[in-house]
């Protein structure tokens, strides 16, 4: 708050019958009235109270761990079984056995073989064939031509049908009667398979492909926490 001040007029007129031990007196009391007024008319500003420096905290921290899912993707091969149905052909070995010439006429030469007669009137050749089936699951029917070829002219035998099992084998077994000739000439035999069998069925085939999977791991994390 602003101190007001009232001015004070003092006479400085002393009565002339005044000594001057008296005058020295009044300067004295004035000047200490002046310097009492002067310093009740300073007002001393107002003393701001210090602030002390505040100290920061220091965190504490320490360390946490966690389990953590993390996923990743794998791939590789993958079997698998599939029924595959169908048509298919059936395997197999086909064996032509050596042909056996016979003279089949009355004579000394009767029941032998041909090659050992030096007359004969009728001989009968035998044509065969053997057939194995090399499946292990599937009988088949196999069907065998034979053709006949003599001198001056060719017989042309009626195809025979078997049907052989699986792993199993079969034999084909063709016969002519004819007339040698003379000089004695035997016949000759072409035999052979008409037509591959096949048979309808269901099987399983096994098979690979490449198939991706996600893989989670549970895996620990740690972190430094601070509070």
């Amino acid at each position: 708050m602003k101190k007001t001040c009232d001015t004070y007029e003092i006479n400085k007129n002393l009565p002339p019958d005044t000594s001057s031990v008296i005058s020295l007196k009044y300067l004295i009391l004035i000047g200490m009235l002046s310097i009492l007024l002067l310093a009740g008319c300073t007002t001393p500003p107002a003393t701001q109270p210090t602030k002390q420096p505040v100290q920061p905290t220091q965190p504490q921290c320490h360390n946490e761990t966690n389990q953590v899912k993390q996923v990743h993707e794998e791939c590789g091969p993958v079997s698998y079984t599939i029924q595959v149905c169908g048509s298919r052909k059936l395997e197999y070995d086909a064996v032509a056995l050596p042909l056996v010439n016979i003279c089949s006429a009355d004579g000394p030469c009767a029941g032998g073989l041909l090659s050992n007669c030096t007359f004969c009137t009728n001989a009968m050749t035998r044509c065969m064939m053997s057939i194995h089936n090399l499946d292990m699951q599937a009988s088949g029917d196999w069907t065998v031509g034979a053709n006949y070829t003599v001198t001056g002219g060719q017989f042309i035998k009626t195809p025979q049908t078997l049907t052989i099992a699986p792993n199993q084998t079969g034999v084909f077994d063709f016969n002519q009667f004819y007339n040698p000739g003379d000089p004695i000439s035997s016949a000759s035999c072409a035999i052979f398979v008409m037509s591959d069998p096949t048979v309808d069925d269901c099987h399983d085939e096994t098979r690979t492909r490449n198939e991706c999977q996600n893989i989670t791991d549970i895996v620990p994390v740690t972190k430094v926490v601070c509070q």
